[in-house]
C-alpha cells in the first residue's frame, strides 16, 4: 500500500531487486510475492497488504516487481488467484466468498494477474476463498477445475506453477479432510499443496488416488516438469 500510495512503480522494481537479491544471498530462489489482488471494497482483507483498487494501476506495480525479483533469479509468485481483495472475510479463520461477476473479475482482478504472468512470473497461488461468479459453485478456488485448467491454463495460456494457498488454514481444515483437499486440489491444476494440515495423510491420500487410477502418473509428471524448470533453472535442459 505503502509502494502504491507512490505513483511510481520503480519503488515496486526497487523493492523486488532488493528483496531478491537478499534472498538469493541466502540461497533462496523464491519469494512468495507479490500481492496481485486489489483491495477494491472497503475493509477489504488486503489492505495494507495490496498496491490499491484500480486494476491498471496495480498491474503496474505488480509487473514492476515481478521484474525486479526475477532479474535476481528469485522466483516471483503472484497472489492469490484469481484475487481476494473483494473480501472482508479472512480464510484464515473460514469460509469466505466474492460477490464479483465474473465480468468484473476479467475486466480487473484477472487483468492483473495477466500482467504479473506477462512480466515474467513463473507461480501462481491461488487462494481458498469461493468465486461463484468465475467457478460456478461455493467450492474453494483450489479444488475448481474450471478457473485453474479452463481459465488460467487454457484461456490465459499459462505454464508455470499453480500453487494452493495454506492448505492448514480454516477455510480449508474445518472442512475437508488432508488427503480429500490434497486430491481435489492436484486435480483441479494445482501442482504444489502448501502446507497440508496433515502432511502425511496428504501424502499419502495423493499416492492412493494414484494408484486407483484416479489421478493419473502423466498429470503428476505435469507438475513436477513445471516445478523442475524453476527448480533447476539454468541447470538442465527441457
Amino acid at each position: 500500500e505503502d509502494i502504491g500510495a507512490t505513483g511510481d512503480t520503480q519503488n515496486a522494481y526497487n523493492a523486488g531487486a532488493a528483496i531478491g537479491s537478499a534472498l538469493a544471498g541466502l540461497g533462496f530462489n523464491l519469494d512468495f510475492a507479490p500481492v496481485a489482488d486489489l483491495a477494491n471494497v472497503e475493509g477489504s482483507i488486503m489492505e495494507g497488504r495490496s498496491y490499491g483498487a484500480d486494476a491498471g494501476t496495480v498491474s503496474g506495480y505488480v509487473a514492476a516487481m515481478v521484474k525486479g525479483l526475477e532479474e535476481q533469479n528469485v522466483t516471483a509468485c503472484l497472489k492469490h488467484f484469481p484475487g481476494i481483495g473483494s473480501s472482508t472475510q479472512d480464510t484464515h479463520d473460514g469460509m469466505a466468498s466474492l460477490d464479483r461477476t465474473e465480468e468484473q473479475f476479467r475486466a480487473e482482478e484477472l487483468a492483473v494477474f495477466r500482467a504479473g504472468i506477462d512480466a515474467g512470473a513463473q507461480m501462481v497461488m491461488v487462494g481458498h476463498t469461493s468465486a461463484p461468479g468465475l467457478t460456478g459453485d461455493n467450492e474453494p478456488c483450489i479444488f475448481s477445475r474450471h478457473l485453474l485448467t479452463d481459465i488460467l491454463r487454457e484461456e490465459m495460456n499459462y505454464d508455470g506453477v499453480i500453487i494452493t494457498d495454506a492448505l492448514n488454514m480454516s477455510a480449508i481444515s474445518e472442512y475437508y479432510g488432508a488427503d480429500e483437499a490434497a486430491i481435489m486440489a492436484v486435480l483441479a491444476g494445482c501442482d504444489m499443496l502448501l502446507m497440508p494440515e496433515d502432511f502425511e495423510k496428504a501424502y499419502n491420500g495423493i499416492l492412493q488416488a494414484v494408484a486407483d487410477g484416479n489421478i493419473s502418473e502423466e498429470r503428476i509428471d505435469d507438475s513436477l516438469r513445471r516445478i523442475y524448470r524453476i527448480k533447476y533453472a539454468g541447470m538442465i535442459e527441457e
